[in-house]
């Protein structure tokens, strides 16, 4: 346990690829980060070697640098050691500047400390943890553990995916499958895999769709377009959504029944899908399944339909799905209430918001009176709560070091509003925990912002 005076908290900074990789949401344009660390390093206190830098996970964006990399069909499976190990380099070729700062603010006898979230599971890898080192300096990790206690107790940490049923690992203390190659890989959670199959395919025409959180809210943009193929991936968000509700989920979705029957019509009405759904059936199915069987099931059963759709996109790419489905003209798609618009106040802020509020809240009231400030990461919505009945108790999210869409008098999105992510705000904070003989001064501060322009 750290014995630093001095706890510095920074969560959700998804570090790509750098310049060379379209999605890293990563704000860098001004080396933000570097100069951050370098300034802690330089202060009285980091001179001294006094601070602790906490980076509370989803540092490092695994889910989204080298999409080529990672090529396994599969659903429960994330990546191989040595799979992981390439993503890590491709971060730190694209970040030099960051790791050298760390590196630095170590040498001056600060610590560095990375827990892992849910888009860096992958640092459980013993390889990835060495390439780490050897770039950052001899950094501590936190792997597996829910929470973790700092300044004698009185400061608790936690990413948060653990309460988020989307992104839930079910062996978090150890999360590590077998494969379908053999290979031990990395157990993937619900919400990685729609990263992964779905979002970063979308991510390469509207680069901050993954930025729109939670991610099944997407589908509300989705299912305003017109063509069927953004009409289908609208209904596996909603799918995806009702299936694994959670904080990220927010939203409430629908199962969406007319698509099926919808879907089955214009296989009949245009030769060019009929033969594309159909022969897909047929290769990730049933063999032997007819044209007349192939197109009940479909029509009748939403379960096979999601189940072919995943298949797809998994293994067929975007080009095959939008070569068979992109050029048809839908229509209005009814995929539930409220469709063709993003109800973010309702599943960002609100949502996200006040479930961790009550998971804080619940372990600052728990039994151990000690604990005196909560801080977790993972929903990006920053929050900083004092609560009557808990009198000297405090609760800080310091959001995330990427953009974000801003909620209150947003006017309707589309997808073009998604192609430049430039348009979107930021605002880079952290929080500052100092153990005082009365107690701990804690504050959120903001290193810097952008009101953005949207």
């Amino acid at each position: 346990m750290s014995k630093q005076p001095i706890v510095i908290v920074i969560s959700d900074l998804h570090v790509g690829g750098g310049t060379a990789d379209q999605g890293d949401d990563h704000v860098y344009d001004q080396n933000q980060l570097r100069n951050f660390v370098d300034g802690l390093r330089t202060s009285p206190d980091g001179q001294a070697g006094q601070i602790e830098l906490y980076i509370n996970g989803d540092f490092l964006e695994f889910a989204q640098v080298g999409q080529d990399i990672y090529t396994l069909r599969s659903a429960d499976a994330w990546c191989s050691e040595s799979e992981s190990r390439a993503k890590l380099a491709l971060i730190v070729a694209g970040h030099r500047d960051i790791f050298d700062a760390l590196k630095a603010f170590g040498a001056a006898g600060n610590l560095v400390t990375i827990a892992a979230g849910n888009h860096d599971v992958d640092l459980f890898w013993p390889g990835v943890q060495e390439d780490l080192r050897a770039v950052a300096g001899p950094v501590s990790f936190v792997l597996g553990a829910d929470w973790t206690s700092r300044l004698d107790g009185r400061l608790r940490i936690a990413h948060g995916h653990q309460s988020d049923l989307a992104n839930q690992f079910r062996r978090w203390s150890h999360p590590f499958v077998t494969g379908p190659d053999g290979e031990e890989r990395l157990e993937m959670c619900p919400g990685t895999l729609f990263m992964v199959k779905f979002v970063n395919w979308l991510e390469g025409n509207y680069p901050f769709a993954d930025n729109i959180k939670p991610v099944s809210a997407l589908w509300r943009i989705l299912a305003h377009e017109n063509t069927l193929d953004l009409v289908g991936m609208a209904w596996m968000l909603a799918r995806f959504a009702a299936r694994h509700p959670g904080v990220t989920m927010g939203t409430e979705a629908t199962d969406g029944t007319s698509l099926p029957a919808q879907l089955v019509e214009y296989m009949r009405n245009d030769p060019a899908i009929g033969t594309a759904l159909r022969s897909w059936y047929q290769t990730y199915l049933d063999g032997g399944a007819s044209n007349a069987v192939i197109d009940d099931t479909l029509r009748t059963d939403p379960d096979r339909l999601e189940a072919l759709m995943i298949k797809v996109m998994a293994a067929e790419g975007a080009s095959a799905w939008t070569a068979a489905l992109g050029h048809v003209q839908t229509g209005p798609i009814s995929l539930g209430d409220e469709q063709g618009t993003l109800q973010l106040a309702q599943s960002q802020k609100i949502d996200d918001r006040e479930l961790f509020r009550q998971v804080a809240k619940r372990e600052l009231a728990g039994k151990d009176k000690v604990v005196e400030v909560i801080v977790l990461g993972h929903t990006h919505c920053p929050d900083d709560v004092t609560w009557p009945e808990l009198p000297g108790k405090r609760y800080f999210n310091p959001g995330s070091w990427t953009r974000y869409a801003e909620i209150e008098g947003q006017r309707e999105l589309t997808l073009d509003d998604l192609k430049d992510e430039s348009a979107y705000p930021y605002a880079l904070n952290y929080v500052r925990i100092e153990a005082l003989p009365t107690g701990l001064d804690a504050r959120m501060l903001t290193y810097a912002h952008s009101p953005g322009g949207l």
